[in-house]
C-alpha cells in the first residue's frame, strides 16, 4: 500500500511540477497584476501606485511603465513574463509567510 501511497506522490508531484512549468510561460498582463497585488487605498492615487508597482516588478522606471498608455496596452510582449514571474514569487511569499511553506536552513534571507 505505501508502494502505491508514493507512486500517487511522485505522479502527483510531477503533475503540480508540470503545472508551475506552464503557467511560468503564461503571460499575465500588467492591469491583471494591479489587480492582485495593488490595494486600493483612499485617498492614493491607484494609477501612480500601480505604476509604481509595476515599475519595481520589472525594472523599468515609473516613466517608461507611464508611457505604456492608459491600459499599459504599450507595454513590451516580455513584460507580461516578467510579471508572471512576480506574480508567482509574491504567491510564494505570501505562503512563506502563513507558515504554509518553510524555507530550508541556509536558505538565503536576502
Amino acid at each position: 500500500m505505501s508502494r502505491i501511497l508514493k507512486m500517487q506522490t511522485g505522479r502527483q508531484f510531477h503533475h503540480n511540477k508540470h503545472q508551475i512549468d506552464t503557467l511560468c510561460q503564461l503571460p499575465l498582463e500588467p492591469m491583471e497584476y494591479c489587480r492582485r497585488w495593488v490595494t486600493h487605498s483612499p485617498g492614493r492615487n491607484y494609477r501612480k501606485t500601480c505604476i509604481n508597482a509595476i515599475a519595481q516588478a520589472t525594472g523599468t522606471s515609473p516613466k517608461t511603465v507611464k508611457d505604456w498608455g492608459k491600459d499599459f496596452c504599450l507595454r513590451p510582449k516580455y513584460i507580461t513574463r516578467i510579471l508572471r514571474q512576480a506574480d508567482l514569487i509574491n504567491q510564494f511569499k505570501q505562503l512563506v509567510a502563513q507558515g504554509i511553506i518553510n524555507l530550508p536552513s541556509g536558505f538565503p534571507q536576502e
